[in-house]
């Protein structure tokens, strides 16, 4: 078993969303209708009122001052997020804290750090959030590239780049938001759930 080096816990397999999960959330918000529109506000309504601790960072993360673009990519990919978890776990996913939230922005700020200090660590926080998560960072960076692509000119890159950490923030707290099965004993690789 390779043991990695980072900041951010493993998520236990239990919370690890399968690609199907990950195509549904596809198909829920790749149409331009209405009926996706009502979907989309439905979902940003229950991410408001299941996880206001989240709510409120990512609120204080994608502000008026990101551009448009940036802007509108960051709440649909939020509330996806938020859809893709709520699908899988159903019951099982917890309200967060504040702290909890805390914790996954800390986490992931000491990972980056860490990667920044060691020049050999061939990898970025991004991939140690895709190892635990990778269909689920797959559908993100492929909706921040189609909107880098198609707006090359129009959006700020460095607002698609704190879209992007928001989001990563939004997985890590997620994944340790749901609860384990009954019965389930952690194996090796899992850190007991409190």
């Amino acid at each position: 078993m390779w043991g990695r080096r980072s900041a951010i816990r493993p998520v236990p397999r239990y919370a690890r969303l399968p690609e199907s999960f990950v195509r549904g959330i596809e198909a829920t918000f790749s149409a331009a209708d209405g009926r996706a529109r009502q979907i989309a506000q439905a979902s940003f309504e229950r991410l408001n009122a299941q996880q206001p601790a989240l709510t409120e960072y990512l609120a204080h993360k994608l502000t008026d001052s990101l551009d448009d673009t940036a802007l509108a990519l960051g709440h649909m990919l939020a509330v996806a997020v938020f859809v893709g978890f709520e699908g899988f776990a159903g019951r099982a996913l917890r309200s967060l804290s504040a702290d909890a939230v805390a914790a996954a922005d800390l986490a992931l700020s000491a990972d980056e750090e860490l990667r920044r200090t060691d020049p050999q660590d061939a990898l970025d926080s991004e991939d140690i959030v895709a190892i635990d998560q990778p269909a689920l960072v797959a559908f993100v960076n492929e909706h921040i590239e189609r909107t880098l692509d198609q707006h090359t000119d129009a959006v700020d890159v460095d607002d698609v780049d704190t879209v992007f950490r928001a989001i990563l923030v939004e997985i890590v707290a997620l994944s340790h938001a749901i609860q384990p099965p009954p019965g389930h004993i952690p194996s090796g690789d899992e850190e007991p759930q409190a």
